[in-house]
Parts: C-alpha cells; sequence; structure tokens
C-alpha cells in the first residue's frame, strides 16, 4: 500500500508517461530536448524504464541522455548551470515503485552532447537561481529522515551546492539568514515549560515520545546552525537545549548521520565564507 501511494506521487511530478504531450519537443540554440518512451526488453512483460531523455544536436543523431521510470525536462533547462557560460539541460526523474531515488541529469548542449553531471539523492532537488544569477541545487539531507522523530515530522536540514564543472560545490555557509529564519521560528516555538520539562528527560525512559514538538523544535536549531558552517554554535545549542545525561550520544549520532549524509555522498567540495 505505501509503495503504490509513494509511486503515484512520484508519477504526478514528472511529465512522462502520465502527459500525454510529454514528447512534445523543446528547443534550445537549435539543439531539440526532448523525451521519448523506454522500450521493453525482448522477452520480458514489463518495462525496464518507460522514459529516455533525449538531446539532438543541430547537425547530428539524437543522443540518449538519462532514463528512468518516470521523467521531465527541468524548467532551468536552457540556463548556465554549470558555470560553463553555456546553456545547459536538466532531466528530471524518479525510479517510483521502488521508493528510491530521485535522479538528476544534467548534460551540455555540445556538438555532441555528453552527461556532465548526475545526482541521485532520496529526496527531490530543486535547481534555482540566486541573486547573482547562478544556478544552486537545494536537497533536504535524508540521513536525518528517520531521527529521532517520525517521518512526517523529521528535521531534514537543507544543503545548497553549486555545480562548477563536473564539481558539486557546498555552498550552504552562503545562506545563512535562510538557516536564520528557520532557527529564530524553532526558537519561538519552544516555549519556556517545554524547554524545562524536556532538559529534565531521560532518553531511556520514553525516548521522548511525548515531547516530539520540543524535540523538533530543538534539533532544528542545532541542525541549521551545523548545516550552515557554524559548528561551535550548534554544540552550544545542544549544550543549552538537550537533557543532560543524552547529549553525548546524540551529538555523536548527529556527526555520524551528517557523515553519511548528501554532501558526502554527492562528493561536494566545502566553501567557507568569504572563499
Amino acid at each position: 500500500m505505501f509503495a503504490a501511494s509513494f509511486a503515484f506521487a512520484a508519477d504526478s511530478n514528472f511529465s512522462c508517461p502520465g502527459s500525454a504531450d510529454y514528447r512534445q519537443p523543446r528547443h534550445f540554440n537549435e539543439y531539440t530536448v526532448r523525451i521519448v518512451p523506454g522500450l521493453r526488453p525482448s522477452g520480458k512483460r514489463r518495462y525496464e524504464f518507460r522514459c529516455v531523455g533525449t538531446i539532438t544536436p543541430p547537425q547530428g543523431s539524437r543522443k540518449a541522455i538519462g532514463k528512468n521510470w518516470t521523467m521531465s525536462i527541468d524548467v532551468i533547462s536552457g540556463s548556465d548551470i554549470s558555470g560553463s557560460g553555456k546553456p545547459e539541460v536538466i532531466f528530471d526523474g524518479h525510479t517510483s515503485g521502488a521508493l528510491c531515488c530521485y535522479e538528476y541529469w544534467i548534460a551540455s548542449l555540445s556538438k555532441l552532447p555528453r552527461l556532465i553531471r548526475e545526482i541521485r539523492s532520496q529526496l527531490p532537488a530543486e535547481f534555482q537561481k540566486n541573486p547573482e544569477g547562478a544556478v544552486e541545487i537545494r536537497i533536504a539531507d535524508s540521513a536525518f529522515q528517520f531521527f529521532m522523530l517520525p517521518e512526517n515530522q523529521a528535521v531534514t536540514p537543507v544543503v545548497f551546492f553549486r555545480l562548477e564543472g563536473n564539481q558539486l560545490i557546498d555552498v550552504s555557509s552562503e545562506h545563512r539568514a535562510e538557516y536564520d529564519e528557520q532557527i529564530a521560528t524553532a526558537r519561538s516555538h519552544l516555549t519556556p515549560d517545554q524547554l524545562a520539562k524536556f532538559r529534565q528527560s531521560r532518553y531511556s525512559d520514553k525516548l521522548f515520545m511525548d515531547q516530539f514538538p520540543a524535540v523538533k523544535n530543538v534539533l532544528t536549531i542545532i541542525l541549521n546552525d551545523l548545516y550552515s558552517g557554524r559548528e561551535e554554535l550548534a554544540w552550544q545549542a545542544l549544550q543549552e537545549l538537550w537533557p543532560e545525561s543524552d547529549r553525548s550520544r546524540v551529538k555523536s549520532t548527529i556527526l555520524e548521520r551528517r557523515s553519511r549524509g548528501i554532501a558526502n555522498r554527492l562528493g561536494a567540495v566545502v566553501t567557507k565564507p568569504g572563499e
């Protein structure tokens, strides 16, 4: 039941194969970008994939860039994604019923179109332009999807990336104002009574299951400080807000989860303010 509902939700965000006109071509600098139907392997009843993202240069043959169960051409296609100074294309895809994952193919519009970078994530990525016009990628870190809270209440801090060539750069520290908004909201929702009760609790008693609002607000403060590049403030908040008997455990668990988070999985290089 869960798998089926997830598959439907994923399919609903992608034009192929659900939209009647998903094969409609788009044109960028005389290049034709199109999603075409996938092929069913010989002798197989089920499609291995249903959608193929392709690019055809002005003079040349169509080239397949990515393939998946569901797919769309990202709306930011035609922008300079990698800092090359030239327009590029992004195909968005999802494996659908398999539960994981979102996949993105960033491709050049060159004489021989080529894949620049593939991104795979358990949570969706969003491509957007910053105030300077550079394209950035925001992805919530799924490493914290099942940490201390039910999945529908999870605190999944956002990581901001920029693509330079084929290298992903973690530029989260450039977005501290956005992290600070979330921190301020969490602090405003954390009442003195909630905090006093939480700080006196023991994880071994009820696993904090009777205090999810307090846990959510405190984790929001700690993780947004940590992910914005202010580790000292994160551990200061942990010292100030988390139950003393559980600080060591939760700090080591946060560090372990972050070490297998989206930035490390994608091999991103971290920048610091001023670099």
